[in-house]
């Protein structure tokens, strides 16, 4: 299945801080933390809601823009990666609701952000001050 996310980076008052959102399916994905960390990840599931990923993709939407306002800026744009379709189904078994998303495997989570820091670099939407 294709999931798509895009990454934001602080440098204000001498922090070097990312935050990625990464949509898979009916899940919003926030990975965020010190750059060239792994970071903290949190769930954001809508499975069973009217529109769930429409939702997921409005979340997504909303947490960029409070991040942007707060001086954010992005250094890797729209981009569409391949994810499979089993840890899409993992991640919605966490439930309807915010997730610390601790409870997925942690081979999982490096994958998916993996597969997207790939998919970043062979579509150039990586910008300059991307983290590793």
């Amino acid at each position: 299945m294709i999931a798509h996310g895009w990454e934001l980076h602080s440098t204000q008052d001498g922090s070097d801080k990312f935050y990625r959102v990464l949509v898979i399916d009916t899940v919003t994905l926030v990975n965020y933390g010190p750059r060239n960390t792994t970071g903290q990840f949190v769930a954001h599931c809508f499975a069973g809601v009217g529109d769930a990923v429409r939702t997921a993709q409005e979340k997504a939407r909303i947490l960029t823009n409070e991040k942007a306002a707060k001086g954010y800026r992005i250094t890797r744009d729209f981009t569409e990666f391949p994810v499979d379709r089993s840890y899409a189904v993992l991640l919605a078994a966490l439930g309807h609701g915010s997730h610390r998303a601790n409870r997925i495997p942690a081979r999982i989570r490096e994958t998916i952000v993996a597969r997207f820091r790939r998919a970043a670099a062979e579509q150039d939407t990586a910008r300059a001050g991307a983290s590793l």
